[in-house]
């Protein structure tokens, strides 16, 4: 049972590959090609937001900056760092975890502040043991996806830490009530995190397998296809787990040959997706037996 925790909290990294990117203002070329430069502008950005918001605790617009950029900044430099550097030096990649883990319990309180100052009732109900309905509007969507990836950001760098596995359904609901909200936000990016989560739903019925195609379908079809990141999603959390290997092989390469220069919009989570497909690619032999 630990076993599995820690297998999926590696996983739910993967959720939200597709738009970290995507609204970043760090240069796709640096990130591509000088990414300790790009992590240490992106870490000079992220202290001077926090000191923003230390001076505007209430203010809306910064706490949504504060959510998303720090998001960003611990999944592509430290979250993703930590997944290589554990397979060559295990104490290295375990404090690379819990420097990312910091930032994301950070991020996520700055996110939960900006949803409760909209809706004062929300603090109580993500700590209720049923979480009951809840309408959002579509302007709401950035806090909610935002806050679930940081959310989930934390699961993942906890390693399998049960006090953090047990708030997966938590961050689901923060996903599905986006959905609902506005489907089609950001190219698609909220079916490419459903992709993920299908696979780990509660009372899902074996039926996990299904939904994590039909979101990836979805994820597709409104990227136009130029999207890099559900096909690595879709080869990490279903054919890992089937032992698909030659699915797996094939989703990756299907990432790798998309122009990343085809849309602009989405040119950064391209890169980033295709160096977590070659990645994993080299690791193929430890995912498959």
């Amino acid at each position: 049972m630990a076993e599995s925790h820690r297998i999926w909290s590696q996983k739910l990294s993967g959720i939200f590959l597709f738009i970290l990117f995507t609204t970043a203002c760090t240069p796709a070329y640096l990130v591509r090609n000088q990414l300790n430069l790009a992590e240490n502008i992106y870490a000079l950005k992220v202290d001077r937001i926090e000191k923003q918001v230390a001076r505007n605790p209430d203010n809306p617009d910064l706490l949504l900056k504060a959510v998303t950029e720090l998001t960003i900044y611990s999944y592509a430099f430290l979250l993703e760092q930590a997944d290589r550097e554990t397979v060559k030096n295990y104490h290295q990649g375990r404090n690379l975890y819990n420097r990312a883990l910091n930032i994301f319990n950070r991020a996520k309180d700055y996110g939960l502040r900006g949803i409760k100052l909209q809706y004062p009732g929300f603090d109580s109900l993500m700590t209720a043991t049923k979480m009951e309905s809840f309408t959002f509007k579509k302007e709401d969507v950035p806090f909610l996806y935002w806050t679930a990836a940081a959310w989930g950001g934390a699961i993942s760098a906890s390693k399998g830490d049960l006090a953090y596995i047990v708030e997966i359904p938590k961050v689901g609901w923060l996903l599905e009530r986006a959905l609902e909200a506005e489907p089609e936000w950001n190219k698609g990016a909220i079916y490419s995190a459903m992709i993920s989560y299908s696979m780990k739903r509660p009372n899902q019925g074996g039926g996990g397998e299904k939904q994590a195609r039909m979101y990836f379908k979805k994820a597709l079809d409104i990227s136009g296809g130029k999207a890099s990141s559900p096909y690595v999603t879709l080869a990490e959390v279903v054919s890992v787990i089937n032992q698909d290997r030659e699915e797996f092989e094939d989703l990756l390469n299907q990432a790798l040959i998309i122009d990343f220069d085809m849309d602009p919009e989405l040119k950064l989570s391209n890169i980033i997706a295709q160096s977590r497909a070659r990645w994993l690619l080299e690791q193929k032999d430890e995912l498959f037996y």
